[in-house]
């Protein structure tokens, strides 16, 4: 299982492979994970390390990544203001407050990474392959595996497991969490990049024996894409385990208010705009829920999403409904999770934002707490409409200020949001194995023929 996202690193982009490395043993599968020892990424939360197997086989590699560097000064920024790994400095997301020096080494450290994105393919994590790749040819040879999986972003981790599979003669199955090409948050490559990223894409696809999508809006697009390749693409969403909520006590918020938490990082700031400007629109149509409402988010948030939240955080606007806590370990995350009345999902209505269901979304199901998606027409607002306890709004003032009147002169009663267990990780679990019991036994009968 290659994959550049593991354990100390944090984020909820770590989540679908800890769950299935921690779940599809249960399932006749033994996992070897391959990951950078350290990544040029920059959140830590050591613990997630406590949710890791004694027993699981994992091979930390070295790597020779570019956006080492940033990672590496921001760690020194943030040990010397008496920081830890788990609420480090993001310089790269702007996320830091204070001294010109700070704002130097931002613009430093985005300037760096652009540049090396611009001259890199696929990705500035391209410099890990070569490592992965080793690293699992070496597992292989000590205590041959089966299969291959790689999980992306970063899609250089599918570069690695697509020529590992080729040198040690596995089926490959790859993970896609998000989309590669046409993604709208990442912005048009250059002209030959994105030539090159189709040629990549398509022997991507073509090579590998399964391609599993997070989302089922991508499962579609790439099937439109590559129509001869359909009987290979699977769906299998992201989820939740309520194994997480063990010993999870909620968060003591203030009695008397309902208290709404967004749970996640914020990186364009239209969506958020366009919440508090209805929670504003609110206030002045209803102003006794002033005393009533408070907001909460809890998340990395970038330079754009700062400056925003603190101009409605302003003593005559939002200032004591609205809160904003940073980056906290997963753990603390789930006790504000477990303590708040209501939950929250953000995600802009620009182009391309249709196929997107969010991470955090589907973590938020197991606590059975009301929903509120301020979401364009997507597959992640179809989800919580279909919910018992979901709601949702247009991302516009007057839809939130309409949604949020609703759901707090009327509630939702309380029952579970997934009584099907459809998200639950365990059963994800089985059908990634499932899936990588027929790529083996495809595999095998091809070498049977030949």
């Amino acid at each position: 299982m290659i994959t550049y996202h593991f354990p100390p690193v944090g984020g909820v982009g770590v989540q679908r492979v800890l769950k299935y490395v921690t779940y599809i043993p249960r399932f006749g599968w033994e996992p070897v994970v391959i990951a950078p020892g350290n990544p040029a990424y920059g959140l830590r939360d050591a613990s997630l390390m406590a949710a890791l197997s004694s027993t699981l086989e994992v091979h930390r590699t070295a790597s020779a990544e570019p956006g080492k560097l940033p990672v590496a000064a921001e760690h020194l920024v943030n040990r010397g203001r008496g920081g830890s790994a788990a609420t480090a400095t993001d310089l790269t997301s702007g996320a830091t407050r204070g001294s010109p020096v700070l704002r130097v080494l931002r613009k430093l450290a985005i300037g760096w990474n652009r540049v090396w994105a611009a001259l890199l393919f696929p990705d500035t994590s391209v410099a890990w392959v070569p490592f992965a790749v080793f690293a699992g040819w070496r597992a292989h040879r000590r205590e041959p595996v089966d299969a291959v999986f790689s999980t992306a972003l970063p899609v250089s981790t599918h570069l690695a497991g697509g020529i590992l599979s080729g040198m040690i003669g596995r089926p490959w199955v790859a993970d896609f969490r998000d989309p590669w090409l046409d993604n709208p948050l990442m912005g048009q490559p250059a002209r030959p990049k994105r030539w090159l990223g189709r040629r990549t894409e398509r022997w991507m696809v073509r090579r590998a024996a399964r391609v599993v999508f997070a989302m089922n809006a991508l499962r579609d697009m790439y099937v439109a894409r590559y129509p001869e390749y359909a009987a290979k693409f699977v769906y299998i969403p992201n989820g939740y385990d309520r194994a997480d909520l063990v010993g999870i006590e909620p968060a003591p918020y203030e009695p008397g208010r309902f208290h709404i938490l967004f749970a996640g990082s914020l990186y364009r700031p239209q969506e958020l705009d366009a919440f508090l400007a209805g929670v504003e629109r609110l206030l002045r149509r209803r102003p006794e829920f002033r005393d009533r409402l408070r907001v909460h988010f809890v998340g990395r948030v970038n330079e754009a999403n700062e400056r925003t939240g603190a101009d409605f955080a302003r003593p005559e606007r939002l200032g004591e409904v609205v809160s904003f806590e940073g980056f906290v370990p997963r753990s603390t995350a789930l006790t504000r999770i477990a303590g708040a009345d209501a939950l929250l999902q953000l995600m802009p209505d620009s182009p391309g934002m249709e196929i997107f269901v969010g991470g955090k979304l589907l973590e938020y199901l197991p606590f059975d707490r009301p929903i509120l998606a301020v979401m364009p027409p997507s597959e992640g607002r179809r989800l919580v409409d279909s919910l018992p306890l979901g709601r949702s709004a247009d991302v516009e003032p007057g839809s939130v200020a309409d949604a949020l009147e609703r759901l707090l002169d009327d509630p939702p009663a309380p029952g579970p949001t997934d009584p099907e267990g459809r998200y639950d990780r365990v059963n994800l679990a089985r059908e990634l194995a499932g899936i990588l019991d027929e790529a083996v036994a495809e595999h095998e009968a091809r070498k049977g023929r030949h």
